[in-house]
């Protein structure tokens, strides 16, 4: 199909002796297309709210928020 000039990280990840699952979870990640409620918002579903269901914050729900910002993601960052 043609050469495309790509992210180095997608190189790293594809070589990477992980499970199959877990390199197409953060390649979903990478592309912004995890099931976040600000995917949801985009593709026009309606939520009652799409704040994060994990913390207390008014804050969206979307990648960033979720695996870095989000109180409860920090604690789980922290005890790893």
């Amino acid at each position: 199909m043609g050469q495309s000039n790509s992210h180095f990280l997608f190189s790293i990840l594809w070589k990477a002796s992980n499970l199959l699952r877990h390199k197409i979870f953060f390649w979903l990640l990478l592309h912004d297309r995890v099931n976040t409620r600000n995917l949801l918002k985009r593709k026009s579903m309606f939520l009652n709210t799409y704040g994060c269901a994990l913390c207390n914050y008014k804050t969206e729900e979307t990648s960033l928020h979720l695996f870095w910002d989000c109180p409860f993601s920090m604690h789980c960052w922290n005890s790893i």
